[in-house]
């Protein structure tokens, strides 16, 4: 695993008849250092509520 997850809000939306996603990031995961699991950090300022996407950061982002 990554040294760090990117998390996103998932926005479901409907163009042209076609189910579509938008992705919003609202912060990072990094896994524990006591065992299982991961340590969430939303970005300060933003409300959150729904489905939280976790992913591995792009190649081209920095760690």
């Amino acid at each position: 695993m990554s040294k760090y997850l990117n998390v996103f809000v998932q926005e479901k939306f409907e163009s042209n008849g076609e189910e579509k996603s938008n992705y919003t990031k609202v912060g990072v995961a990094f896994p524990h250092d006591k065992g299982d699991g991961l340590n969430l950090k939303i970005t300060p300022g933003i409300s959150v509520s729904g489905d939280l996407v976790l992913f591995p950061p792009k190649a081209d982002e920095n760690s």
